[in-house]
């Protein structure tokens, strides 16, 4: 039993606490703006963050580029798929957001 233990408590710390959650969202386009010869659309986040997000500050507002969402303009409600993730005590331990798969609503 005491073997099992150190296993389990081995394993427990190499994984460091690290986390990670996952939601389809929705976001409006409240505006665009360039970044060189690149264009983004501003997305606001519909309604509030949900509970058990790692970061809910981090999804309120987004930039996503104009090219990943195809047929949207300022106004439309697009729903992505948003990925957070916290990584490990050995490694670099902030919360990464990720936004992908961003259709129309």
């Amino acid at each position: 039993m005491r073997k099992f233990s150190a296993v389990l408590l081995g394993c427990l710390l190499l994984t460091g606490c690290s986390a990670s959650w996952q939601q389809e969202l929705q976001y409006k386009i409240v505006s665009t703006h360039a970044t060189g010869p690149t264009e983004f659309f501003d997305l606001e986040l519909v309604g509030d963050a949900p509970k058990g997000a790692l970061e809910p500050e981090n999804l309120k507002k987004w930039p996503m580029q104009t090219s990943r969402i195809d047929g949207a303009r300022v106004g439309d409600e697009v729903v992505c798929q948003v990925e957070q993730e916290k990584g490990n005590a050995f490694g670099n331990s902030n919360v990464v957001t990720h936004l992908n798969s961003c259709k129309k609503a």
